[in-house]
């Protein structure tokens, strides 16, 4: 392995000044056009021995040295490459230096994962305008070979798969990489590249980080994804430290791409998860680029049950974390505290939720139980701006809002669940960064097990969520910051919380009054000894029914259609409550033969001797209407016919 360089010198000052003199790109031009076999000891030092020497400097000038190279040459590069490439046959059969100077100056314009980050938005255009250029060649390279690609050509889709490769580990460059519409072009690489394996580890992480899960889906290869994969990871790890860097790429693409249960279930299936753990316990591997990707890795595994289990029995797995929880890594000590709160604490913190749910509770404790947060927000750091705007409007609007300021940095996972134990509402703020993060999954998983009332917030412009938070905000209704404005968004969040609440006071009211009317019926009635009932048919109970129809219970609801003689309707409106009759009334109104039409199939399914008639339809219409409340602008009171006659 190469000296790692940490002093910025004068002979690094050269190398550098050399690099961004025109004699560098004159001597790259000439020496791509010839591709001789020999090189000039001049063409040796300055196409390959400066470009090395910068390479292994890790000083604190690493930054300034890398950007004043990208200002220099990302433009003539891109004019290079448009003027000498087309895609189409015949293509210069690049020989191993080539291949070799090219590298050199590709790792030095486009290699990020060093830490070299892109800090000017001129860099960042100029990356654009090359991924434009990579996207036209390879479009022509797929158009101009129409079986497999030519070989002669590989290396060039090689080299150009590696620098959108790079471009990815970029947050900005990613969006656009999205919308250029990339995965078909990709595919077909793939599917015409004859099974070469440095274009498919590319291409799959490339993948990784644009593709949806639809895309997942079309492909239906996930199981070729994985093997690909598991292969890369467990030759690099066999073939010592020098290719380290490769291992660290490779696991951080594979973290992204285990968002997809797909590929998930395809590690679980080929045991990647032994390499995994290779990673995550030997002391070779670098505790942050290596261990710390295998372990998030792990983490995203674990929502499968049954791996669950496997590595909650290593033992060896289990203590190696527990150390792990007080390591002065803060990065290291966060992924351990996750895993041993899904793999231990949660199953236990939801056998005791069961086992509360299945007690009985009265009235006076469902209104006793007043939640110590108004409000949970679940959120990834990358949407902390629009997240923090609407905690502001929250507390500007008196509500207790519990979020993690520290991005999850300093509380503990035990009191992220306290909080959503705590809190009557939880928002889950939902973009592709909130679906890539595994403590996301946790909070947003968590909370559905505990049956909170999860209120789904798109963070990004045409987000639409999929995979694991597509199922479990599916029955949802979303409230679209983007596309509404924050300020119409933000009102109708309030609207939503304001309806649930209203509806679950008036159901606590409803359960009230029912308590009331059946102790006032056993104190006032007396049996009838002779009283007899029609076969097949129940009791018509008297009943006092709350005035407004949405403080009905299920009882009320089917005590209404006995007393009103609609038992017609009693399979059609089994389990529903006041609330539920009220929207059924409201479609009717909207439209009353389609309705009619509805009900009279489903009458006719649960009971098919009977058929529903057009006066039981419009009697139970007449009968309900007085209970409806009058739509007026008070939302929060609403009054009906029966409530303006008491």
């Amino acid at each position: 392995m190469a000296h790692v360089d940490t002093e910025f010198t004068d002979t690094l000052a050269r190398s550098v000044d050399q690099v961004c003199s025109p004699l560098y790109t004159q001597m790259f031009e000439k020496f791509a056009k010839e591709q001789s076999n020999s090189r000039s000891y001049e063409e040796l030092t300055v196409l390959e021995h400066y470009p090395n020497q910068i390479a292994w400097y890790e000083g604190n000038r690493r930054q300034e040295i890398i950007e004043r190279i990208r200002r220099t040459h990302l433009k003539w590069f891109n004019s290079w490459l448009s003027e000498n490439y087309t895609g189409r046959p015949p293509y210069i059969k690049w020989n191993s230096a080539m291949i070799n100077i090219l590298l050199h100056l590709t790792n030095l314009l486009f290699r990020m994962d060093l830490g070299d980050v892109i800090t000017s938005d001129g860099t960042r255009d100029a990356c654009r305008h090359i991924s434009d250029t990579i996207k036209r060649i390879l479009l022509s390279v797929n158009e101009s070979n129409q079986v497999t690609i030519d070989p002669a050509g590989i290396p060039l889709v090689q080299q150009l798969l590696q620098i959108l490769f790079y471009f990815t580990l970029d947050s900005e460059l990613v969006i656009y990489l999205k919308s250029l519409q990339l995965v078909d072009i990709i595919n077909v690489l793939i599917r015409k590249s004859n099974n070469d394996d440095e274009i498919h580890l590319h291409a799959y992480r490339i993948l990784a980080v644009i593709m949806a899960e639809a895309d997942i889906k079309q492909l239906q290869n996930s199981s070729r994804i994985a093997t690909v994969f598991i292969t890369f990871i467990k030759n690099v790890i066999d073939g010592g430290i020098h290719t380290e860097g490769r291992l660290h790429n490779s696991l951080r693409s594979l973290k992204v791409l285990t968002q997809h249960d797909q590929i998930r279930e395809e590690l679980i299936k080929q045991e990647g998860h032994s390499l995994f753990l290779r990673c995550a316990l030997e002391d070779q591997f670098n505790p942050l680029k290596a261990k710390l990707p295998a372990l998030e890795i792990l983490l995203a595994l674990v929502f499968n049950k049954e791996f669950a289990t496997i590595l909650k029995n290593n033992d060896t797995f289990m203590n190696h974390i527990r150390t792990l929880t007080s390591s002065s890594q803060q990065d290291l000590q966060l992924i351990a505290t996750a895993l041993i709160w899904k793999l231990e604490k949660e199953p236990e913190t939801i056998i005791k939720t069961v086992q509360q749910q299945q007690q009985p509770s009265s009235i006076s404790s469902l209104m006793i139980d007043k939640k110590q947060y108004d409000i949970m927000i679940s959120y990834s750091h990358n949407d902390k701006e629009l997240c923090h705007r609407i905690l502001s409007s929250l507390e500007k609007d008196q509500l207790c809002v519990w979020i993690d300021s520290r991005l999850m940095h300093g509380a503990t996972f035990d009191a992220m669940a306290k909080a959503i134990e705590n809190a009557e509402f939880v928002l889950v703020c939902m973009s592709d960064a909130y679906k890539q993060s595994p403590f996301c999954e946790m909070e947003a998983s968590y909370a559905v097990k505990r049956r909170c009332h999860i209120i789904p917030l798109v963070m990004t412009t045409s987000y639409k969520a999929d995979g694991w938070l597509g199922v479990l905000t599916s029955a949802l209704i979303y409230i679209d910051f983007p596309k509404l404005g924050f300020d119409k968004a933000y009102q109708e969040l309030k609207k939503q919380i304001g309806l649930f609440r209203m509806n679950n006071s008036n159901l606590i009211l409803a359960e009230q009054n029912q308590v009331h009317h059946n102790s006032s019926s056993l104190m006032d009635s007396t049996p009838k000894t002779n009283s007899s009932v029609e076969n097949n048919k129940e009791p018509r109970p008297v009943v006092e029914y709350p005035h407004c129809i949405d403080m009905w219970t299920k009882d009320h609801v089917k005590s209404f259609l006995l007393d009103k003689e609609l038992s017609i309707f009693l399979p059609a409106f089994e389990g529903m409550n006041g609330r539920l009759l009220h929207k059924v009334y409201d479609m009717c109104q909207a439209s009353q033969q389609a309705m009619f039409s509805s009900l009279k199939e489903d009458v006719a399914r649960s009971q098919l001797t009977i058929t529903l008639s057009l006066k039981d339809y419009l009697t139970f219409l007449e009968e309900i209407k007085i209970y409806i409340p009058y739509k007026t602008d008070d939302r929060l009171n609403p009054t009906s016919a029966i409530c303006d006659i008491m």
